[in-house]
């Protein structure tokens, strides 16, 4: 079964420029083998082609070549460790609503790049709905969140109300495979 990503590749095309990443508007058609390596790397991102051709039915230069034209054509955009950030010192996790201003062209522009500036924010997405971006923060306690809000976070150009939730507990980590997208 193939799966025919013209249109999510079409929706993202914009957002794919505007982060440097290859353009999305090409559609590409992953069959069940490339499903089957794209399955291996998210739970396993360290694993060799050896071990990915195994769980495939591929050698490992045909599971190489898969791979390289997955990079390429945008589908993976990356390798990262999972970290634990309690061990790091910044085992506290706030999510922040952001509403500014204005949503003009120049006010997004403007937000976005200082929130790439500002360095202590682990994510930021432009969403639909009452706010206008969901932020989340990791620091170690709240003396440090405290003193990160007032020195950078409500310093951040066109904002009129910030909200913050502080994270009890995660529950599902964005580090694990997920079933949403049921690939071949």
């Amino acid at each position: 079964m193939n799966m025919d990503f013209a249109l999510l590749a079409a929706m993202t095309a914009e957002n794919d420029h505007i982060n440097g990443r290859p353009n999305g508007s090409a559609s590409i058609s992953l069959d069940e083998i490339d499903a089957g390596i794209l399955r291996v790397l998210e739970a396993s991102g360290r694993a060799s082609n050896q071990e990915i051709g195994d769980r495939v039915g591929l050698s490992p230069s045909a599971v190489s070549r898969r791979i390289q034209t997955l990079e390429s054509a945008g589908v993976i955009l990356g390798y990262k460790a999972i970290v634990d950030d309690s061990r790091l010192g910044r085992g506290m996790t706030v999510f922040m609503r952001v509403t500014l201003e204005r949503q003009s062209a120049t006010a997004l522009s403007t937000f976005e790049t200082a929130v790439q500036k500002a360095g202590s924010i682990s994510f930021c997405h432009l969403v639909a709905g009452q706010y206008d971006y969901l932020l989340q923060v990791k620091t170690a306690d709240i003396s440090q969140w405290e003193r990160l809000y007032r020195e950078t976070l409500s310093t951040l150009p066109g904002i009129a109300r910030l909200e913050s939730n502080f994270s009890v507990r995660t529950v599902v980590d964005s580090g694990k495979p997920t079933k949403l997208l049921k690939l071949p």
